[in-house]
């Protein structure tokens, strides 16, 4: 099931798009210059929801690609786009979405702004086990992920687009080398409860915790 919309430079579109079978709603609210766009659940289960943005001459946070679990009856902020001054500006975006089955949570709101930050960090990080493992792969990038972490998404769309070979584990698969990340962090000298996903470990240097997701693979180099 996916949803598209476009606008172009300088022209704002206020709409409302409805899924099939009506249970989620996409639409854009106005803050200032900002455009935010919200995903509303008036069905009677839980969704994930997939926002990918496509934008020239914009501002985009959290990033490109975000996703979050939308309970019903509740509304979340998903993206928030804002033009660059002096520039001319487009964007479009697609909207995907399942119905998950897993424990909903209900940090987003249901008539009022939800906070954005915290959808993305709840979304994006990992509690720290205590861990032994010894490493396993020798692959030269190693992507560490979790199920419905926007910012993983992000990182495995961009090095794709680059052409970058990559493997990737899912830290909660139970994999040897998913034990093994927690033991290079430590070995890292990483002292934290939790850690913000994904972790990208490059010719054996562990990096995690990434702010500038788009500056880290820019510098990516082999």
């Amino acid at each position: 099931m996916r949803l598209s919309i476009l606008l172009f430079s300088f022209l704002f579109l206020s709409a409302t798009l409805w899924a099939q079978g009506n249970d989620i709603e996409i639409f854009e609210k106005k803050e200032g210059n900002k455009n935010i766009v919200m995903a509303r659940n008036i069905g009677k289960v839980s969704y994930k929801v997939t926002l990918t943005i496509e934008a020239e001459g914009m501002i985009v946070s959290p990033g490109i690609v975000v996703e979050g679990i939308v309970p019903a009856g509740y509304m979340k902020e998903l993206a928030t786009l804002e033009p660059q001054p002096g520039v001319s500006w487009s964007y479009g975006y697609e909207v995907s979405f399942i119905e998950y089955k897993g424990q909903p949570t209900t940090t987003g709101d249901k008539g009022a702004k939800s906070d954005l930050n915290q959808i993305s960090q709840s979304a994006a990080e990992v509690p720290i086990p205590p861990v032994l493992a010894t490493e396993l792969s020798t692959a030269p990038i190693m992507v560490y992920t979790r199920e419905g972490c926007g910012r993983c998404s992000f990182v495995k769309k961009e090095l794709s687009k680059k052409q970058i070979e990559f493997e990737e584990v899912d830290v909660n698969s139970g994999s040897p080398e998913a034990d093994n990340m927690w033991k290079l962090l430590r070995d890292s000298g990483f002292t934290g409860s939790t850690v913000t996903m994904p972790v990208v470990k490059i010719n054996g240097e562990l990096h995690y915790n990434i702010k500038d997701l788009s500056g880290f693979i820019e510098e990516i180099k082999l």
